[in-house]
């Protein structure tokens, strides 16, 4: 069997992304919990057990479990790197025409999360 290359370091399979993070993540058919503090997973199905980063080397690595709280938290952050490059885009245009537009447009990105 050969081991898959799409875990995030393929130098470390059976390591996740973001390894010092605790939370479950989609390994293969799994869903483990990766414990940071002690890198290491922890299996619940078919027996609660703890498990070595190698032990799942083997299996195809799908990526982290996220919670909606993560989700909105990295929306966040996106419309924001948006909102700013809306800001330094007019910073470096230098007309003033341009002002009102490129602030309308970064404050309604910053708002699109308050959006139903």
């Amino acid at each position: 069997m050969t081991t898959p290359t799409n875990w995030p370091n393929p130098e470390r399979p059976g390591v996740p992304m973001f390894p010092e993070r605790s939370g479950r993540h989609h390994v293969g058919t799994h869903l483990p919990f990766w414990y940071s503090d002690i890198q290491q997973w922890l299996t619940m199905d078919p027996i609660r057990a703890w498990k070595e980063p190698e032990d799942f080397a083997g299996d195809e690595y799908h990526g982290p479990v996220l919670t909606p709280a993560q989700i909105a938290e990295m929306l966040a952050g996106e419309r924001e790197r948006c909102a700013k490059l809306c800001e330094d885009e007019y910073g470096k245009s230098g007309k003033d025409f341009e002002y009102l537009g490129c602030l309308s447009c970064a404050e309604a990105i910053r708002n699109l999360g308050d959006a139903p």
